[in-house]
This record gives C-alpha cells, structure tokens and sequence, in this order.
C-alpha cells in the first residue's frame, strides 16, 4: 500500500464561479507543483472541460516525466439544491453519464455580467468556445436518482462538502439518506479543524474525503490529503470511493 495524494474537487473556467485563468495547463502545473498524484475535474453540472485536462496531464508527463492522474468528474446540484460529485474511472462513463443527465440541465442563459464566464479551452489552453446555459443553476434531478443514474454508469457518488450551511446533504435534506449506498463524503477542511472529532464520529462507517474546491489556481491542494491504495489507479480510486 502506498499514499495516493489527490484534491478531487476541482473547477475550471467553465464554472462561471472561477478565475478565467483556471486554465487546463495551469491546473496540471499547480497539482505536480503541489506534489499531488491524482486530481479530478468537477465543474458544476458540465464536463465541457474534463477531456482537454486529461489531455493536458499526458502532456506534461510526456515533457517533464511527471505523471499526474486525472480523473473525469461533474459537481451536479440537484433539483433539492444539493451539491455532489460523481466522479468516473475513464472517460468514456462520463460522457454517457453526461449524456443520460442532459435532459436534467437547466436551459436558463448564463448572465455573464452576473454570475461570470464559462469557457470551454483545448489542451493547449486555447479559448474554444463558451458555454451558453447557466451553469451554476439546479438540474432537475432528485438527489436518490442521481445516485442511482451515477452507479448505473459505474461512478463514485459523493456528497460535496457536507458540513457547509447551503447547497450540502445535512442543510438541504437534514441527513443522509440512510437507504442509498453511500460510502464517501466530502468534509471541508475548515469543517475538519473546526468539529474535531464530529465527522468522523458521525460518519464512522463512511470514507471521509477533503479536497479544496478550488476556484482559483492558489487554492488547489498541496501533498497533504491522501487515500492509502497498492497503487495510482483510477478503478482502484473509484472503487474505493464507491
């Protein structure tokens, strides 16, 4: 068994809450500067961005030796306004994941003087497009048949930063819902410091994950967060979070 270092919380420019400069290069740059062995892509109900990252890291180990393992990924709020994030081994079951959860998006217009871009770059960190719908608003999906459409595609369903007072499990719903299989969840580091014991006491039968939620380059986890697995693998990843 070896440390796996990670941060599986992670937002590009297409979130329209994140610097534009949360570009695909730069946030590989940042996590092997950090030290981390794994990372995954969650924007917020999209993952428009997730193969030009994954792209990105195949780059820099070809240049610089340095692998850096990219897991595809989507924070999906439900139609009860809470966060999750289901996270993939590959590729390919995020996309069909992608695809069977589309008629769950809002069809609102982003208000990019409001809420921010939403930019959609290649591998190179070139500009290709922006997104159009509001990304930041609810899907229409419930919270149980989210859980269920992610484990019919093979995905890690976590519950994102529980221990916040909006847009978690605990505020929104008032607990876990004990009837759907849940093995991780997400606790914010502050949440960690600030409750001590709480969490792990609580959530004792579950993993408990903390990853940065970055927004912004700075904010994306150094070598400190880390899951105990024989290898970097990506099933090994999923599967111990689901």
């Amino acid at each position: 068994m070896r440390p796996v270092y990670y941060d599986f919380h992670i937002h590009t420019a297409l979130s329209p809450c994140a610097d534009n400069d949360m570009t695909p290069n730069d946030i590989v740059g940042m996590a092997i500067l950090g030290g981390l062995d794994a990372i995954a892509i969650t924007d917020h109900n999209t993952i428009g961005n997730v193969a030009a990252v994954i792209k990105a890291a195949e780059n820099a180990e070809k240049q610089h030796g340095r692998p850096l393992l990219v897991l595809p990924g989507i924070e999906v709020s439900t139609a009860e306004e809470v966060h999750v994030l289901c996270l993939f081994a590959d590729i390919e079951d995020a996309i069909s994941f992608d695809a069977d959860l589309s008629s769950f998006y809002s069809i609102m217009p982003n208000r990019e003087d409001i809420f921010g871009s939403q930019i959609i770059f290649n591998e190179n960190d070139e500009k290709i497009k922006v997104m159009e719908r509001m990304l930041i608003a609810p899907t229409s999906i419930s919270f149980d048949s989210l859980h269920a459409l992610t484990d019919e595609h093979n995905g890690a369903f976590i519950p994102a930063h529980i221990d916040r007072d909006s847009f978690s499990v605990i505020s929104n719903l008032g607990f876990l819902p004990p009837h759907l299989k849940i093995k991780t969840v997400e606790v914010t580091q502050k949440g960690i410091e600030k409750n001590n014991n709480t969490y792990t006491d609580n959530f004792s039968k579950h993993n408990i994950i903390t990853s940065s939620d970055a927004h912004q380059l700075w904010t994306i986890n150094d070598k400190e967060n880390f899951i105990q697995l024989p290898e970097v693998s990506a099933n090994l990843i999923i599967d111990f979070l689901r």
